[in-house]
């Protein structure tokens, strides 16, 4: 079972700040509809908010994908290991984590839900003193799509 919300996160990078990590695989269809999103929050907060995206899969790839869908945060490559998805038991993808600077998880979410997409863009936003910018104001996206 992956670790959940008030459970200590294993350290990957960024310990000291508040922290969206994102464990995805590029041939996903759901992690391609939720990192577009994902970097819709980076270009909100990522200021006061470390963003990681943490991909299963080779560096070619990763970056073919982070180019194809604009993505600007910083990425993490868990491939052929799996050594980060590994520690935090991470079974289906996407499965995004809000850990605070002491590694206590905050908030985890598996495969696309978007209330709780809403949920994350809203914590995020309060954790950096920012305005809540809205995720899906200029597009249609289902409520659920499973990882």
């Amino acid at each position: 079972m992956p670790l959940g919300v008030g459970e200590n996160a294993p350290p990957l990078g960024g310990e000291g700040d508040y922290r969206v990590l994102v464990f995805y695989k590029v041939s996903c269809p759901t992690c391609q509809l939720t990192l577009p999103f994902v970097e819709r929050m980076y270009r909100s907060y990522g200021e006061r908010v470390t963003f990681l995206g943490i991909v299963q899969d080779p560096p070619r790839e990763a970056d073919a994908f982070a180019q194809k869908y604009g993505l600007t945060f910083r990425q993490l490559i868990d491939d052929p290991s799996y050594e980060m998805s590994l520690a935090y038991d991470v079974r289906t993808v996407p499965t995004i984590y809000l850990v605070d600077p002491s590694g206590k998880i905050l908030f985890m979410e598996e495969g696309f839900v978007k209330s709780s997409m809403e949920e994350l863009n809203e914590k995020v936003a309060g954790i950096a003193g920012a305005q809540i910018n809205p995720l899906f104001e200029d597009v249609s996206v289902p409520a659920f799509k499973a990882g």
